[in-house]
């Protein structure tokens, strides 16, 4: 409502302006308005900013014309006009409307909004992927402790088995050299008490020979034979 008020205001006054401004051609030649300056391209950061300063100064440009605007209708009122006065064509010459440049302002100031929320949204957006991508790595590094960590635990495992078996082989080698060792004392013992016996049995063959020979020469001595002892 308050919009509308000041726009039908507005209205009022631009149309007492070009009253005014018709009763000064006559004098004055109208010349067309500048086109005001392309300002630069600015950054998002600055580009809203910018945007607010626009809108106060063309705010403030708007009042002091309606200020301007009523203080030239209340000293042309007191006045005469002229009818005679040349009216030229205003057609081709209008002044723009503040309230379109207005609109404008308000469209630009829009769209630098919608495009500072695109911007968070992009932002948000990637953050949202570093997020994803951070716990995709997690899960990546969790998954091969894992399985490097059963890995490792099996091989440990097998190696305490191969270890287990080899600690049995070397006890069996230390019996079976042991069992040798025996059975070579065994044997060398066995050879002893064999060279042993031997040489008893030798000893007593030569005792027995020896007496045989003596009692054969103490025989042809006395010429005597050797007696036959008979049972009967």
């Amino acid at each position: 409502m308050l919009r509308d008020r000041i726009r039908s205001e507005e209205q009022v006054e631009e149309e007492e302006e070009e009253q005014e401004e018709i009763q000064v051609r006559d004098i004055h030649a109208l010349t067309p308005p500048h086109p005001p300056p392309v300002p630069p391209l600015l950054p998002r950061s600055h580009r809203s900013s910018s945007t607010d300063s626009d809108n106060f100064s063309t705010m403030s440009r708007e009042f002091n014309a309606l200020v301007l605007a009523g203080s030239t209708i209340a000293n042309n009122h007191s006045e005469e006009t002229n009818p005679l006065a040349i009216v030229p064509d205003t057609s081709v010459h209008a002044l723009p409307s503040p309230p379109r440049r207005n609109n404008s302002n308000i469209s630009n100031s829009t769209i630098v909004a919608s495009g500072g929320g695109g911007g968070g949204g992009g932002v948000e957006e990637m953050t949202m992927q570093r997020v994803k991508k951070e716990e995709v790595e997690a899960k990546i590094s969790a998954w091969q402790t894992a399985k490097v960590a059963k890995i490792n635990n099996r091989f440990k495992r097998e190696d305490a088995i191969i270890n287990g078996w080899e600690s049995e082989q070397r006890k069996l080698e230390d019996k079976r050299a042991k069992a040798l060792e025996k059975m070579q004392n065994d044997v060398a013992k066995a050879r002893r008490k064999a060279e042993e016996k031997r040489a008893s049995a030798e000893a007593k063959r030569g005792t027995k020979v020896t007496r045989v020979l003596e009692l054969t020469n103490l025989m042809r001595a006395l010429g005597r034979p050797p007696v036959k002892r008979s049972f009967f």
